[in-house]
C-alpha cells in the first residue's frame, strides 16, 4: 500500500468514525448512557459474567473508570455483581434484565440509524465491506498483541 493510499484509508475511517459518533451518541444520550456504559453492557450481554479486570482490559478502560462505570450501571440495576461460583473471593459482573432490555432498545435504535448509511450498497457490496472490515480489524488486533 502506498503512503497516499494509507492516508486516504485513515481519512475515510476517521470520517466514518465521526459519522458513527453522530449516529450513536444521540441515542446513548436519550438513554442516559455514556459510551463506556454502552460498551460494558455490550460486553456483559454474553451472559458469562466478567471480572472487573477483564472489563477494564477488554474495553481499554482504566481500572477506576471501569469501576465507576460498573457502579453507575449497578446503581440503575442495569448490571449486578455476584460472587464467582468457582472462586468466592472473586466478583463477576452480569447484565441485569433492565440492562438487557435497555441494550436491546439502544442497539436497535443505533442499528436503525446505521442501516440507512448502508442503503446505497447492494447485498454483494455490503458483504464485501463486512469481509474487508473484519480483515482489517483482525490485522489490527494481531498488531496490538
Amino acid at each position: 500500500m502506498t503512503i497516499t493510499d494509507a492516508k486516504r484509508v485513515l481519512q475515510i475511517v476517521g470520517d466514518l468514525d465521526r459519522l458513527l459518533v453522530d449516529v450513536r451518541d444521540p441515542v446513548l444520550r436519550d438513554a442516559d448512557l455514556t459510551r463506556e456504559h454502552w460498551q460494558v453492557l455490550r460486553l456483559l450481554a454474553d451472559g458469562q459474567g466478567h471480572p472487573m479486570g477483564e472489563i477494564s482490559a477488554g474495553l481499554g478502560l482504566a481500572g477506576a473508570t471501569a469501576t465507576r462505570t460498573v457502579d453507575a450501571l449497578a446503581q440503575r440495576t442495569l448490571a449486578y455483581r455476584h460472587p464467582d461460583p468457582l472462586d468466592r473471593r472473586r466478583v463477576l459482573i452480569y447484565l441485569g434484565e433492565p440492562g438487557q432490555q435497555l441494550l436491546e432498545q439502544v442497539d436497535a435504535a443505533i442499528l436503525d440509524q446505521a442501516t440507512t448509511l448502508l442503503d446505497g450498497l447492494n447485498p454483494r457490496e455490503r458483504a464485501e465491506l463486512v469481509r474487508l472490515l473484519e480483515r482489517l480489524a483482525t490485522a489490527s488486533n494481531a498488531q496490538s498483541e
